[in-house]
């Protein structure tokens, strides 16, 4: 089924760029954006991300894809908001960064038999808003799915063909399952990043500290930019899985400091070994990475002069 009429419920970095990359898939698709905030409003009918701005009334009626791309944490009221009001026949889609909790709630608030399909894009920015979003964001990436037990085959099949439209690869995993994975590789490295700049930066020595703090240390809390709201939500909606991971890092960190105390013949043996599952981890991804202009895998120097120089996560200038 061919999307048409499409209300976009969140037009922040994610919502604004799924409109800009059905725009260049689909031209004629007409996009209707609602948003708490008018600001965000505004700017992704600047940046072309939506066609109209609307109530929330007026961008679901007949809309054929509702795609839902607020915080998590706001999520469950808009559930409430929208399920009088969302035409049968759409397909809904959530672009949440959890996923058994915005189950759980799409299960008990949306209509019996509501067409909806969990969604998580494995792409992003620190930067936020709309004047950030890229019709580009997805290409390559992976786009995690996780239907209701109740979705119809057909409704799942749409959510499949969508994100190839926009250039994703559909994965699907149960809720749980997600939720344990992306607290690993998503999650983690975040609060890593929050306790790196967090524990230096409340010394007293912080400011001799940051005088000579150079690349590394700005690839490595470069996350800490990330949203904070966003985050706040994420860790409220996957508090147990994140501590779980937590302890498991802190364990490893353990160990890496007795073997530093007790000046181990064995440290270099694991560093190599990170850095050889470091690169394996790349190699992989690398494979099923598009074409060269396509939004490539960013390498690490890229990254590192992006964290300085404020250009990381976006695009060369033509």
């Amino acid at each position: 089924m061919a999307h048409n009429r499409v209300a976009i419920l969140g037009t922040g970095l994610i919502g604004a760029s799924i409109g800009l990359a059905l725009k260049v898939s689909r031209p004629q698709t007409q996009i209707a954006g609602y948003d708490a905030s008018g600001d965000n409003l505004r700017r992704a009918q600047a940046v072309k991300a939506i066609d109209r701005r609307a109530s929330l009334r007026d961008a679901l009626a007949d809309a054929d894809l509702v795609i839902v791309s607020t915080p998590v944490g706001a999520m469950k009221a808009l559930f409430e908001e929208i399920a009088p009001l969302l035409p049968v026949h759409a397909l809904v889609v959530d672009t949440g960064s959890t996923k058994a909790t915005v189950l759980s709630w799409a299960a008990e608030l949306l209509p019996r038999g509501v067409r909806f399909v969990g969604g998580h894009p494995m792409a992003g920015k620190t930067e936020t808003g709309p004047d950030a979003a890229d019709a580009r964001l997805f290409q390559g990436a992976v786009w995690c799915l996780a239907p209701l037990p109740t979705t119809e085959r057909d409704a799942i099949d749409e959510a499949v063909r969508l994100v190839e439209t926009l250039g994703a690869s559909p994965y699907f995993l149960d809720p749980d399952e997600h939720d344990g994975l992306v607290a690993s590789v998503s999650h983690l490295p975040y609060l890593m990043s929050v306790a790196l700049i967090g524990h230096l930066g409340r010394e007293r020595s912080w400011r001799e500290t940051a005088s000579v703090a150079a690349g590394g240390f700005a690839y490595a809390t470069h996350l800490s930019e990330s949203d904070p709201r966003m985050f706040a939500d994420i860790v409220r909606t996957n508090r147990d899985n994140i501590a779980r991971r937590l302890d498991l890092y802190i364990a490893e960190l353990s160990t890496l400091r007795d073997s530093i105390q007790a000046d181990s013949p064995e440290l270099k043996a694991q560093f190599d070994q990170a850095r050889s599952l470091h690169q394996d981890w790349l190699a992989g991804r690398a494979q099923g990475q598009p074409a060269e202009g396509e939004n490539p895998l960013p390498t690490t120097r890229s990254m590192l002069t992006g964290s300085l120089f404020g250009r990381f996560g976006r695009d060369k200038e033509k």
